[in-house]
């Protein structure tokens, strides 16, 4: 071969290196395109009534999500109802959230977007089958509702979506809250083992009693910060046990039973309707008491202590 041949085939490799590596940038960038204006959650779009179980994982836990007889419930904290709101936002979310910037990433970059185990949520939802729809991991936020992402999927680049809302895997970021809040003005009785008074009396105590003001400030916020199944409790004592029974005007009772055991408090809720209760009140009843019939709730100190000398 002469020099001429030679500097032929070398100018050959050199132009088909060129383009080889042009098809392998454009298939690339072609692959990005792709990707940008998809939803984030197209799997579990197209598949809402079909989903049964979100599964949240952070550095810190996890916390599963999920669907039994038409309700939501949370595995992690005793299989208790989802705040509705919280699952609305989730919703909205899966239904509007698109990618909008797509990057290559590497690991540094990753750890910089927070995407890495330690920072991230990673976000798996399942089918009713326990089939696998989508499995994101969500980092820092970007700008407003933006935040950064990537999925397992497509580990050569991460993304920007939108419409990403407070996302927590801690359970108790998922219950509902408060747990109740009895309005002081409406109630027309209230009996407890120091007290049995009607609705005058109560507005009279109102304006009269520091003690019982800072009580009807807690029964208008009742919190807690932890759960327990009713079974896990057994032998009671009653001087463990203080009752109160809140009947509202309309004929709602709330039966409130405040256990005080190893300097914690816990409180059962019954929901009951008064004799002569409004229609409406039964089936209210009915309708609510499955929120409280299985568990007691945590109170924190303040809350408890108050209830139980009330």
């Amino acid at each position: 071969m002469n020099k001429k041949d030679i500097f032929g085939a070398l100018i050959f490799m050199v132009v088909a290196a060129f383009l080889l590596g042009a098809a392998w940038l454009y298939r690339q960038h072609s692959n990005a395109a792709l990707v940008r204006g998809q939803y984030v959650f197209a799997n579990t779009r197209d598949n809402m009534q079909n989903l049964a179980h979100i599964r949240l994982i952070t550095a810190g836990g996890e916390t599963n999500i999920y669907k039994q007889d038409y309700d939501w419930r949370v595995k992690e904290a005793e299989d208790y109802f989802v705040n509705a709101n919280r699952l609305t936002d989730f919703y909205e979310m899966i239904n509007n959230s698109l990618i909008e910037t797509v990057a290559p990433a590497d690991e540094e970059t990753k750890k910089e977007k927070q995407l890495n185990a330690e920072s991230a949520t990673k976000i798996i939802t399942y089918n009713a089958d326990d089939e696998v729809l989508d499995e994101i991991i969500i980092g820092k936020h970007y700008k407003g509702t933006s935040a950064y992402a990537y999925s397992p999927d497509n580990k050569k680049y991460y993304y920007v979506i939108s419409n990403v809302g407070a996302l927590s895997g801690k359970s108790e970021n998922w219950l509902p809250y408060p747990l109740l809040s009895v309005d002081d003005y409406l109630i027309s009785k209230i009996k407890t083992p120091k007290l049995d008074a009607d609705h005058e009396q109560i507005r009279q105590l109102l304006a009269g009693s520091l003690e019982f003001k800072r009580a009807a400030e807690v029964l208008g916020y009742i919190g807690y910060d932890k759960i327990m199944r009713k079974s896990e409790f057994q032998n009671l004592q009653k001087e463990q046990q203080r009752r109160l029974e809140i009947t509202m005007v309309g004929g709602l009772i709330y039966v409130l039973d405040i256990y005080h055991i190893n300097d914690a408090y816990w409180l059962g809720i019954t929901l009951k309707a008064d004799k002569v209760s409004r229609k409406e009140v039964p089936p209210f009843v009915g309708a609510n008491q499955k929120y409280f019939a299985d568990w007691l709730f945590g109170l924190n100190k303040r809350q408890g202590e108050t209830l139980f000398e009330m």
